[in-house]
């Protein structure tokens, strides 16, 4: 590089893996250490609720520790919160947790979101669930197994959530995905982090299967990536910048889908460098694309906010899922930049954006109550400093460090 960065950005450990390896955590017969956790929101509330079942978290300077001394409660009632990723999962850990009774309620604003295929193939696999209203009560019990047919296309977190308790099923567990899988790395990921704890499947065609019997175990401390899904905000912030913008790095093959996105800023022209201990990004041109984000659905909306600065229109598709997340994350990102004089529309499940380097810059915008929304916009305010964003706070929910990062490459 032409010159050296004067601050890597630190980044926590991965959200996706750590919700993963938690719930791992709970099926092992012997601690699981790992080397690095998260103070976000979404990490914490999890780890509350699994101190609620029993279990031990502590926290030293070489790594991070959950385990139990296998006294757990009869009963208990678990908050979620906002944490979707936690809500499936645990769901299912609680329907397959024999002699247990357990309620789980959430935040209003998760209600929202989609839960009820995920039950309806829980009861046929035998679980007991009452959830006509909240809290939804279980009566936990072990589940049958069998083959059993699952939506693929609303969430990737159905599947993954079955899968994590799979090998403790009386029998083994045939899933047949229908339609395409949205975030399928998220799937492959959930198969890697079991393989890694001593778990075999298999996958044909739609059909991943995982066979009974099977038992969980780790030695030594589990290697957790940073999380990179955090880092593609600065990375994309380095695509408008003169100066380099740096993220740590990490050696090995990243699991997380957002790593990815630095093919895609390579794609759009920035000048990306990766060293082993540093990603670098850094202004170079911008051009439009069209591209298919299904993979990656949580970065379109950094996607769509560098589109404003590119050379011709940008075209998103493999979206209509992001109706589903904390927000609308389609009708979000429209109401927003509407405000902002930035042409963009969403027909026959593409999202064009067109560029506009004049925007109305005197502007309030809204972060929607949506994390991934929220920073997407910083991205903005990162050139325009004059934009106000409003209802920010949601970024705790996945980078407590979010607006001291920023400030630091303010500077």
């Amino acid at each position: 590089m032409n010159s050296i960065s004067r601050k890597i950005i630190r980044l926590e450990g991965s959200k996706s893996i750590l919700n993963r390896i938690l719930i791992i955590s709970t099926l092992l017969d012997t601690p699981l250490k790992f080397s690095q956790s998260s103070s976000c929101t979404d990490i914490h509330t999890l780890i509350q609720n699994l101190e609620k079942l029993g279990f031990h978290y502590k926290k030293s300077e070489e790594f991070s520790e959950v385990s139990s001394d296998f006294t757990l409660p009869e009963e208990v009632d678990l908050f979620i919160k906002d944490s979707g990723t936690a809500w499936r999962f645990l769901l299912t850990r609680l329907a397959n947790w024999e002699g247990l009774e357990s309620t789980i309620d959430v935040s209003e604003q998760l209600r929202k979101r989609p839960i009820k295929p995920l039950i309806e193939v829980l009861k046929k696999l035998g679980a007991e669930i009452e959830a006509d209203e909240f809290p939804i009560k279980i009566h936990g019990k072990q589940l049958s197994g069998g083959k059993i047919s699952i939506s693929a296309e609303i969430s990737s977190q159905f599947i993954s959530s079955l899968l994590l308790v799979a090998p403790t099923l009386k029998s083994d567990l045939i899933l047949k995905l229908e339609g395409f899988p949205v975030s399928l790395p998220y799937i492959n990921m959930t198969r890697k982090i079991m393989q890694d704890c001593g778990i075999e499947t298999s996958w044909e065609r739609n059909m991943i299967r995982v066979s009974a019997g099977q038992k969980y175990h780790y030695d030594g401390i589990y290697e957790v990536e940073p999380d990179f899904s955090s880092a593609c905000y600065f990375w994309a912030m380095g695509a408008l910048s003169e100066d380099w913008i740096c993220t740590q790095n990490f050696s090995g093959i990243s699991l997380q889908p957002d790593f990815g996105f630095l093919e895609i800023l390579r794609k759009l022209g920035a000048e990306v460098n990766i060293t082993p201990d540093r990603i670098c990004i850094r202004k170079n041109q911008l051009n439009g694309i069209e591209i298919d984000l299904k993979t990656m659905p949580d970065q379109v909306p950094t996607l769509a906010v560098l589109a404003i600065f590119a050379d011709i229109p940008t075209v998103i598709s493999g979206i209509e899922h992001l109706r589903y997340k904390e927000s609308d994350r389609i009708s979000a990102l429209s109401e927003e930049f509407d405000k902002l004089k930035v042409r963009i529309k969403y027909a026959k499940g593409r999202l064009y954006i067109y560029p506009n380097l004049k925007i109305k810059e005197n502007i309030v915008l809204n972060a929607h109550n949506d994390h991934r929304i929220a920073m997407a916009l910083h991205i903005l305010k990162f050139i325009y400093p004059q934009i106000i964003l409003n209802k920010t706070d949601c970024i705790i929910k996945s980078y407590p460090d979010f607006f001291t990062d920023f400030k630091s490459i303010l500077v």
